[in-house]
């Protein structure tokens, strides 16, 4: 959910504009999809001992100022936990450069992969993931966390800083998770 408000307090809920952008087709306007890293940096949900991630805050629950609008829907998921908001200038400031360090085991393709790319596409973290597969190889890699959040580093909070239009304290996103 986004929300600008005009002063502390006093606030407007785009949530009307985001079902309008979703009708029109542009519905991924703040894109978070089920990315455990990203959940890890917003409110240190889902932040594994293995691949841990310095997050921006612990989950903060709803604003004691939250829209009517936002407020029902948080309060129509069942399982909703971890509630939380980010200020855009919060959002803005933290260290999306900081490495994630990671370890799996992949087969000689995602071996070679990991020679050419310096990261496979996908591996297993244990040997209770493999099912059957032939693996040769245990091997360890980082990347930047921007890297690993993808289009919400490139697209969303670029597009949240032009909503703030100069004031990165107005707007922030309110948010949730699901089990």
């Amino acid at each position: 959910m986004l929300q600008r408000c005009k002063k502390r307090g006093e606030g407007t809920s785009l949530w009307g504009e985001w079902i309008k952008k979703e009708q029109e087709g542009t519905y991924d306007f703040v894109d978070i999809h089920r990315n455990y890293r990203l959940y890890a940096a917003l409110a240190n949900v889902r932040n594994y001992y293995y691949n841990r991630v310095k997050p921006i805050s612990e989950p903060r629950g709803l604003p004691s100022d939250v829209s009517t609008v936002v407020k029902e829907k948080a309060d129509e998921w069942d399982e909703a936990h971890d509630h939380s908001y980010l200020t855009v200038k919060e959002l803005s400031e933290f260290d999306w450069d900081q490495k994630i360090c990671f370890e799996g085991f992949v087969d000689d393709e995602q071996y070679s992969e990991f020679l050419k790319n310096g990261a496979p596409t996908w591996w297993y973290r244990d040997e209770s993931e493999w099912g059957g597969v032939t693996l040769c190889r245990l091997i360890q890699w980082t990347e930047t966390l921007k890297d690993c959040v993808d289009t919400f580093y490139t697209w969303s909070i670029p597009k949240l800083i032009e909503l703030a239009d100069g004031d990165l304290e107005s707007v922030r996103i309110v948010f949730w998770f699901d089990n």
